[in-house]
């Protein structure tokens, strides 16, 4: 169920809501990428807005090098589990990208990680540059699974159960566009994290064209199938390449 569909009062709806736990277990980010976003910032002490904040995979790991973080999040216990880790300068805000309700004009760094795919490109842009400072940055982050034999057989088979689990690559280029910011620079970062079984299964479950996709049994299957293809392979790696797209406001 895409996010722009639903509003975030609507919890019975929102299949985020079920989610949080597997999302909790899902790799973060690494530290270099973490670093390089709040020397993007202007360094600790600085405002953020974490758009699409999930369970805190980017907000807490910023907020404990210092920074003040609104943690904006449509899905309520999503939040709950970011809140819970009780990290100061953590600001919880339970509301979509598109219309945060935060003060304009007060943020060094307004950040996507991995949800702009979710996010109403015009919309969420025209949200973003409000909230933006001058001199501001705006940040996307869009993840790329490797090329690892265990990878592309772990993706063959999410693509038999699922046709539709080939998603398009989110509109960067436009959301900057209509962000009214200048063409994107780009950084690549790399990042490889063992999963054990259980926490390979949360991911796969965390997944929306997997987990909310699937039926009990076709989940059953590939959950099955996954651990198969991690033991033929030697244990599961869950290896991305993470692109950090970014512009200052003029």
């Amino acid at each position: 169920m895409s996010r722009r569909d639903v509003r975030p009062d609507d919890h019975r709806r929102w299949v985020f809501n079920r989610l949080a736990e597997a999302y909790r277990l899902r790799p973060g980010y690494p530290a270099t990428l973490v670093a390089r976003l709040l020397a993007l910032a202007g360094g600790p002490a600085s405002r953020i807005a974490d758009l699409g904040a999930g369970t805190g995979h980017l907000a807490l790991p910023l907020a404990r090098l210092g920074a003040r973080v609104h943690a904006v999040e449509p899905a309520r216990e999503m939040l709950a589990a970011l809140a819970a880790a009780e990290v100061p300068g953590i600001v919880p805000v339970h509301a979509a990208a598109e219309e945060t309700g935060l003060a304009g004009s007060e943020h060094a760094l307004v950040v996507l990680a991995d949800a702009l795919h979710w996010v109403d490109p015009e919309r969420g842009a025209r949200e973003a540059a409000r909230l933006l400072a001058p001199g501001g940055v705006l940040a996307v982050v869009t993840p790329r699974l490797a090329a690892t034999p265990f990878l592309e057989a772990l993706a063959a088979r999410i693509a038999r159960a699922n046709f539709k689990a080939r998603p398009a690559p989110p509109p960067v280029g436009l959301f900057f566009s209509n962000a009214g910011i200048g063409a994107p620079a780009a950084e690549r970062f790399e990042d490889a994290e063992p999963l054990d079984d259980s926490r390979l299964e949360a991911v796969l479950r965390s997944l929306s064209y997997v987990g909310p996709a699937l039926g009990p049994a076709a989940l059953a299957a590939l959950l099955a199938d996954a651990r198969a293809l991690a033991a033929e392979h030697g244990g599961a790696v869950w290896q991305r390449e993470l692109v950090l797209h970014w512009a200052r406001r003029g």
